[in-house]
């Protein structure tokens, strides 16, 4: 049995979702020419389809099975490359439709790699920036993200870092939460401790901006945030003062969502300022929120 710790010299541990995370199969490596980029001995690595922090994501073809891949690059030494261990075991506990599938992991000499499926498509924040998304279009989004949530948190994981650059929006408008590379998973003591500030500052819930105790309710609120932007094209949070972002972040004296968009029906923004109260035990669950999309966007 492998376990992620010890994964070294250009080695790689398939994920099962059957099994737990120290139950991983190797697989065994594939001899290619010398003259292609290939990492893990089966991922050829093509063009770079996105960016974040330190880590590189490449289109990628598997050469054992013959399908195209997303291979997340992270450089050894880097931050991000002792978070990866995080992604991976929240990847063993979830399997939804609304959460990118991890699909292997390794490293060698130079990098962490972590290798998902393919998602065709854009991020979330593209589409945002493009205008080119309607009211419908938003709410059956984030019905599939607060899908997703509602499955990890049923299996304890909380991703602490929802943000429209954080969910994948493929052709037929399906969209999926990815990046789990900072969640909290009940039971592990992860990298971070209560007061330590990571995620994105204009997408955080109240009371993980000012370093107090996070949870699925952080979850909820930063999607609904998300959801929010998606209506009326402006996050509230947000400015172009960091330290203002962190003050508003704090404060969450967001407006209710009716005041701007009184067009909408009144349970639909009801529940989304619901999922805007500063108080986390106020807000829904996730569940509760997929629910209330799903009806919303029939």
């Amino acid at each position: 049995m492998a376990n992620v710790d010890d994964v070294h010299n250009s080695q790689s541990v398939r994920v099962d979702e059957r099994i737990s995370f120290g139950e991983f199969r190797r697989f065994a490596a594939v001899t290619l020419p010398a003259s292609k980029r290939i990492v893990l001995g089966r991922y050829e690595l093509f063009d770079v389809i996105g960016r974040g922090g330190a880590a590189t994501v490449y289109r990628a073809l598997d050469h054992t099975r013959r399908d195209h891949v997303a291979v997340k690059e992270i450089p050894v030494g880097h931050e991000m490359a002792r978070r990866a261990g995080a992604e991976v075991r929240a990847a063993c506990l979830l399997d939804h439709p609304g959460v990118v599938r991890l699909l292997d992991f390794g490293e060698d000499t130079h990098a962490a790699y972590l290798v998902s499926e393919l998602v065709e498509g854009d991020t979330l924040a593209t589409r945002y920036r493009s205008g080119d998304m309607d009211d419908g279009d938003v709410i059956s989004a984030l019905a599939d993200v607060f899908g997703g949530l509602a499955h990890a948190h049923e299996r304890g994981v909380t991703h602490r870092d929802i943000k429209p650059g954080n969910i994948l929006v493929d052709h037929d408008g399906r969209a999926k939460l990815t990046d789990f590379g900072i969640a909290r998973i009940v039971g592990d003591q992860g990298l971070t401790q209560t007061g330590a500030l990571v995620g994105t500052m204009s997408y955080m819930a109240p009371e993980h901006a000012v370093g107090g105790r996070t949870g699925p309710f952080s979850d909820v609120y930063s999607a609904c945030l998300v959801l929010r932007e998606g209506l009326t094209g402006v996050n509230p949070i947000a400015s172009g003062n960091q330290l203002e972002t962190l003050r508003r972040a704090g404060a969450a004296d967001i407006p209710a969502l009716a005041t701007e968009r009184p067009d909408l029906p009144r349970r639909l923004t009801t529940i989304i300022d619901a999922g805007l109260a500063r108080d986390g035990a106020a807000r829904p669950s996730a569940g509760q929120l997929a629910e209330a999309l799903e009806r919303s966007a029939a």
